[in-house]
């Protein structure tokens, strides 16, 4: 009878992977999560206030290159005074929050 190799990554979760990967790659990782969340909720918010990508250009005095920036959800290089600024014509406020995770204790 033969015995099953049991993978070592089977059960182990996404957090669990990425903390074993290098510090700059978690960051890439995170930044990304962080600019789609932040994209998707910008066009939502876009959506319901009737605003398309050409009225959102004249609002900010700016190119379409720019704007195509700003809601790509893969370009993480934008800065934080380019979201300040879109956010103002908007009329939206924002926020960073930095906390702990929550830490995944087991009890037995």
């Amino acid at each position: 009878m033969k015995t099953r190799k049991v993978s070592k990554a089977g059960g182990s979760s996404f957090d669990g992977w990425l903390n074993e990967q290098d510090d700059a790659f978690k960051a890439e990782v995170i930044a990304g999560a962080m600019k789609r969340q932040f994209v998707m909720t910008l066009r939502a918010m876009m959506k319901a206030q009737g605003i398309g990508v050409n009225a959102l250009q004249k609002m900010l005095g700016t190119g379409p290159s720019q704007v195509q920036r700003l809601l790509d959800p893969e370009d993480i290089g934008i800065s934080l005074k380019s979201i300040a600024k879109l956010l103002a014509v908007l009329g939206m406020a924002g926020h960073i929050a930095v906390e702990p995770k929550p830490s995944k204790k087991r009890v037995a």
